[in-house]
């Protein structure tokens, strides 16, 4: 009466243990969790990131937009022409109206005269943005004195100038000739250099891009519009500090600026002052009202404040801006899953999913979502391209891949037993429980035999060996149940707080096995530290049966009854105990608490106890 079939009859407590932190952590970052099993078995699986999962994510790279470079560019530009008229440069030709040269024009002065006289002119086609007049007046002086230094100035600030008007008119292309050939002609011309700056920010030519902006500023410091792009250029390049500094800056110029309080913003966050960046973030809006990127990182900021409720507005908002804002999309569906709200999570990440089917991050927190709903049909396949899509970068986490072939075999364990539970088999076509043992031998493999994977192979055998035991297939039992020992005992030797689990399942495996005296010292270590743990007790308690202890058997039977009063299995085999003990007024007393919950058990035991011929004392 305490085979397999009834020790499991009932549904009984099963516990997952919760390791938040990756195993290199500390023992003191893990928790214990304790759940329901599907199909009224009880084992313990370990969880490395909790047994709830979700990956951080790791958002798009923050880049301006084409509008942003282009105002860049104006207010730039405007400065340069600003500082130009309040400075005037030291090498720069006298302005020379081309209406007073005369019938001959220059042309009968001597070359280093007509040279000077026509760098005069050119400068006086500058200030009237006629650059093409002025670069005829230009190459003439140069032509006729090369070493005219205020000519090779003047054609450089020109040509400059010209590119500069360009690339504020979105003409990037044509305009870089331009700035190529101003410092060809005048190496320290700064408006060449910072439109240089944006051409290579522009199509991602990070360290190009920084080395032309701090050549303009060098040139000119006065060119204080530059501290944003340059900030925000060695933001991107993961240079903080600099880019601290600039920000900060800026914001005595550019302080009502969107772009700089969103960038300052985003310091901020690296930095880890989050208060400020939600400051930061915050300003933006009211700046810009339409600025997406300042509302999903107001909601990534007011996540890491844990204030997740508050972030889902934010996210929302941000999307309505713009509707296929993946990043949005995935941390709206992340702040969902983080509330537990696992329904709205799985839309909004089927969502990212469509827009994005190879992000990894986005699948293995659907995956989580769909296993917190025991959806494992669901969870499986996410799992599976999550690691074809995360194997796929050079030297990836070994640490991650272990956790998602955990996931991945937990998910199809747990399937097979959602499968029998509706009469459906479990192979497709291979069995769920044989691909559930062939992701955890993964895992041990990728983790180099880590306590943890050990721990959730040992239970991946121990369940497959189970599904043989109920086909009464003796050998292929015996042989998974070897296995799962094997397992289990690494696991127990590896990790302290693992092994409080694994010696709950090395319990429920040496029982299978015939080993009852062995059961007893592992379910013994477990059932007083963990009295919460009601199988390891009612586990423990069917050990002692099997020796004839029926003392300690009722023990620990009426232990977990004090937990689970109306726990069926524990009251029957507590019935079978007192049968034993030949207590037949606590017999009689459990068969009336029976009777409501479950009539055929309690008619069986009452029988039981009539075959056993015990005097009822009344």
């Amino acid at each position: 009466m305490f085979n397999r079939s009834w020790m499991f009859r009932a549904v009984t407590a099963a516990v997952l243990i919760a390791a938040f932190a990756m195993s290199s952590l500390p023992v003191a970052a893990q928790d214990l969790v304790a759940v329901s099993s599907l199909s009224g078995s009880s084992s313990v699986f370990v969880f490395r990131s909790g047994s709830r999962g979700s990956k951080p994510r790791v958002a798009a790279k923050p880049t301006r937009t084409k509008a942003q470079r282009l105002e860049s560019a104006v207010k730039i530009k405007k400065q340069y022409e600003k500082l130009a008229k309040v400075t005037p440069k030291v090498n720069r030709a006298k302005i020379i109206d081309p209406n007073t040269l005369g019938p001959k024009g220059g042309r009968d002065l001597p070359p280093v005269q007509a040279s000077k006289l026509f760098a005069g002119v050119g400068e006086y086609y500058v200030d009237k943005a006629e650059y093409e007049h002025a670069f005829e007046f230009f190459r003439e002086a140069i032509r006729l004195d090369p070493k005219n230094l205020m000519a090779n100035t003047g054609y450089s600030e020109a040509l400059a100038l010209n590119g500069n008007a360009l690339l504020v008119a979105d003409k990037g292309e044509q305009a870089k000739g331009y700035f190529l050939e101003a410092i060809k002609f005048d190496s320290k011309n700064a408006a060449a250099y910072f439109g240089l700056g944006e051409l290579y920010s522009e199509t991602d030519k990070q360290a190009e891009a920084i080395a032309s902006y701090e050549k303009s500023l060098a040139t000119d410091k006065g060119l204080t519009e530059i501290y944003v792009p340059l900030g925000i250029l060695y933001y991107q390049a993961g240079e903080i500090a600099k880019a601290d500094d600039l920000l900060t800056k800026a914001l005595l110029t550019s302080g009502e600026s969107a772009e700089t309080q969103f960038f300052l913003g985003l310091v901020r966050a690296a930095q880890n002052r989050n208060d400020e960046a939600l400051a930061a973030f915050q300003k933006a809006k009211t700046i810009d009202p339409t600025y997406p990127e300042a509302y999903f990182n107001t909601g990534e900021i007011l996540v890491r404040l844990n204030r997740t409720a508050d972030a889902i507005p934010e996210y929302k908002q941000a999307i309505s801006l713009r509707p296929n804002y993946l990043d949005a999309i995935a941390g709206l569906g992340q702040a969902y899953f983080d509330l537990g709200n696992y329904p709205d999570a799985i839309i909004q990440l089927k969502a990212a999913e469509k827009l994005k089917s190879d992000n990894w991050e986005v699948l293995i927190t659907l995956g989580d979502a769909y296993r917190m709903s025991n959806e494992f049909n669901n969870a499986i396949p996410r799992y599976s391209n999550a690691l074809l899509f995360y194997t796929k970068q050079p030297n990836y986490n070994k640490d991650v891949a272990a956790d998602l072939n955990s996931k991945l075999g937990f998910s199809l364990g747990k399937q097979c037993e959602a499968n029998t539970a509706r009469f459906v088999s479990c192979e497709r076509p291979t069995n769920l429980w044989q691909g559930a043992v062939t992701a955890m031998e993964k895992a041990v493999d990728l983790s180099g035999g880590n306590a943890i994977d050990q721990a959730n192979l040992g239970w991946a055998y121990y369940n497959y060996a189970r599904l043989d035991i109920d086909s009464n297939n003796k050998a292929g039992a015996d042989a998974k149940l070897v296995l799962a020992k094997a397992a289990l005992q690494k696991a127990i030797a590896g990790n302290t707080i693992v092994a409080d689990g694994a010696l709950q399942n090395l319990g429920g495996v040496l029982i299978d096995m015939g080993d009852f005296a062995g059961a007893v010292e592992a379910l013994k270590q477990v059932a007083g530290k963990h009295p919460e743990w009601i199988f390891s007790g009612y586990a423990l308690g069917t050990a002692y049966f099997r020796l004839n202890d029926f003392d300690n058997s009722a023990k620990w039977f009426r232990a977990v009854l004090e937990r689970e009063p109306k726990y069926v299995g524990a009251l029957t085999s507590l019935g079978y105990a007192e049968i034993k003990r030949k207590n037949g007024k606590e017999v009689k007393r459990i068969v009336e608490v029976l009777r409501p919950l479950s009539l055929g058990d309690a008619i069986k035991l009452e029988n039981a106890m009539k075959a056993a011929v015990v005097v009822i004392f009344e």
